[in-house]
């Protein structure tokens, strides 16, 4: 009776053990991160008796969690790949919109600017309609300013982003490390801490691309994009931000082993972090360069086309806005490694804004040649200017001078060029008396030979000062000749009459009341027809200023100003519904492995419901062995008396 009722105790615990593992997934079908659980139970060791071996009932030997790893692995990789794919669509929709509201008042002012131009060249003397003109320029560098403030004020917050998710991602990691401590305190056997250590790893699998390494005992370390250990056993390793190097502001990922920081040298590190970095490098800042480079034609079409004038007061128009290579135009076009064993420092020249492609390059010296590398991976050597040995030019449509005062460049040493940044901001209006609006045109052709010349100045009250058309001709030496030979010029009337001549030193003359510069490349005996004449009512050069919006002034003459801004929302937009297909296909992927984990993981309600009903009757059959053995005994006691 004994082993029966011994038998029927052991079904009760097992029956009871179970009831309580189907009551716990009951209770946790909602729990997020919950395992189902299963009570493994298994027979009680056989007894030999009489020569045959008797059962003697069961018990559960384990409670485990249903867990498969492989599955677990296939939903970190697609939860990590959903969050880059959110974010990328997330910031590239955010950025559409900036340039879809705040971009409308770039090509408006623009327009404005432009048509009030074309009033002003109706009424060429009227101040009020010049006056106009000034206003409307300002709102047009105002509206750069604006947006060039937004681009700022996004990538501030894509930095303040990643540092934040940086922290995020080591408070995860510390509480990953300290449950491997648990874990090893109790031989993994705790299945709610396993379970809250997945759920973890779940969700650093959002901020980064996640390996995961099983250890003993529940134990898990972890990587980050199979670059850098994140949580090694008990022990974290703290991730970081530095400044970028060569560009500050493309913020770089650290390791803290506890006894350095390693900076990282990729990254590709997925989730997240890599959306933002790749949305800071690859959208953001390739927008506020092709921008920069719109500004950059503005001024320099502007300037030039003022330059080819005369103001209401008959002087040479001044620039309209900030010169192209002055220091406010300049501001980070360049940069050096903090990696370089020399000393040299850079500055950014535009000579041809048509060949600009609003690019970044990286600019290395090999202990005798500067290679240009863009960001496709072409590469190209920079050729130095044989007039000043320390500038060198690239086909891109700008020049690097080189400044050795802090030290030579040695070789391995590089820098960061990028000269379309930051001109949004620096497009800056410089006139503000309307009557330095040069509308009234001249003109300065060349006549004979090869060469380009401008006017700089004129005195129209000199004694001599030219009136109608003169002809100048010059014979400069060639400049590298030693010693230097003295140039000549001479200032004829239509009839050939002399009117003037002498010599002049390096590439201006000075003759007559006005001052012309001559073009490096002018070869002997160039000639140039010139017109200096003045008239109040002369709206030639307005006209003219009038066209620009109509040029094709960039991208190799393919694209007007226009062209140009559209083309950055047309690129911004692409990327943003890309971004969006690559979100919605994530989406499905996720959806997939989460529906896998589920269905082996997850808590049926039905089956559960099934189970337990089914251990309840278990457990009252068990009862009832209990019973029979109580009365088996009680009916034996009672035929002894």
């Amino acid at each position: 009776m004994a082993d029966l009722m011994n038998i029927g105790r052991s079904g009760v615990l097992a029956a009871q053990e179970r009831l309580q593992v189907t009551s716990n997934n009951i209770a946790n079908a909602g729990t997020e991160g919950y395992s189902r659980q299963v009570a493994e139970q298994r027979t009680s060791q056989s007894l030999f008796l009489a020569g045959k071996f008797v059962g003697t009932g069961s018990y559960v030997a384990d409670v485990t969690r249903v867990y498969n790893s492989y599955s677990a692995r296939e939903l970190h990789l697609s939860v990590s790949q959903l969050a880059n794919a959110k974010t990328s669509y997330a910031k590239a929709d955010e950025l559409n919109q900036v340039f879809s509201v705040s971009g409308d008042a770039i090509p408006e002012s623009l327009n404005n600017a432009f048509n009030a131009i074309n009033n002003m060249a109706d009424i060429p003397s009227d101040l009020s309609a010049r006056d106009n003109v000034l206003v409307a320029l300002g709102q047009l560098s105002g509206s750069f300013d604006t947006m060039a403030e937004s681009l700022t004020s996004q990538l501030r917050q894509t930095n303040e982003q990643v540092i934040t998710t940086v922290d995020r991602v080591n408070a995860i990691t510390k509480e990953l490390a300290d449950i491997n401590s648990q874990m090893q305190k109790v031989a993994g056997k705790d299945l709610q801490l396993l379970d809250y250590q997945n759920q973890l790893i779940t969700e650093l699998s959002d901020y980064v691309q996640v390996n995961v390494i099983e250890q003993e005992q529940g134990v898990k370390s972890v990587m980050m994009g199979g670059a850098a250990m994140l949580v090694s056993g008990p022990n974290q390793l703290e991730l970081g931000t530095t400044d970028g190097d060569p560009v500050r502001h493309e913020l770089r990922y650290t390791i803290d082993t506890g006894s350095q920081k390693i900076t990282l040298d990729g990254r590709n590190v997925g989730g997240q972090l890599q959306a933002l970095a790749d949305y800071r490098d690859n959208v953001l800042l390739p927008a506020e360069r092709d921008l920069g480079k719109m500004a950059l034609g503005i001024a320099d079409s502007m300037n030039r086309t003022q330059a080819n004038g005369f103001d209401l007061n008959g002087n040479v128009g001044q620039n309209l806005f900030a010169d192209i290579n002055s220091a406010e135009m300049a501001i980070g076009r360049s940069a050096s490694s903090g990696n370089n064993a020399g000393g040299t420092e850079t500055r950014v020249f535009i000579d041809d804004i048509d060949q600009l492609t609003g690019g970044k390059y990286t600019m290395s010296f090999d202990g005798a040649n500067y290679q240009l590398t863009d960001e496709h991976g072409a590469t190209s050597t920079m050729v130095q200017d044989p007039s000043d040995p320390t500038r060198y030019s690239s086909a891109e449509g700008f020049s690097v001078v080189m400044d050795t005062s802090g030290g030579a460049p040695v070789a391995g040493d590089k820098w960061a060029i990028m000269p379309t940044a930051n001109a949004a901001k620096g497009l800056n209006l410089k006139i503000e008396d309307p009557k330095l609006l040069a509308a009234a045109g001249y003109s300065i052709e060349t006549s004979t030979g090869d060469g380009q010349a401008s006017l700089l100045s004129v005195d129209r009250t000199h004694a001599n000062f030219p009136s109608g058309e003169v002809s100048l001709s010059v014979t400069p030496n060639d400049p590298l000749s030693v010693p230097p030979g003295q140039n000549t010029y001479q200032v004829t009337d239509p009839d050939g009459n002399v009117l003037d001549n002498g010599v002049y030193t390096g590439n201006t003359v000075n003759a007559m009341g006005f001052e012309v510069q001559i073009d490096n490349n002018t070869t002997a005996s160039s000639g140039f027809s010139m017109n200096l004449d003045f008239a109040v009512g002369d709206n030639a050069n307005a006209v003219e200023m009038g066209k620009i919006p109509n040029i094709k002034l960039l991208d190799g003459g393919k694209s007007t100003l226009i062209d140009t801004f559209q083309g950055v929302i047309t690129e911004v937009g692409s990327q943003a519904a890309a971004a969006e297909v690559g979100m919605n296909s994530a989406q499905a992927v996720f959806a997939q492995a989460q529906n896998r984990v589920e269905s082996e993981s997850g808590v049926n309600l039905d089956e559960e419901a099934a189970n337990l009903l089914r251990f309840q009757q278990a457990y009252q059959a068990s009862a009832r062995i209990m019973t029979v053995a109580q009365e088996t005994f009680d009916t034996l006691f009672t035929s002894l008396r």
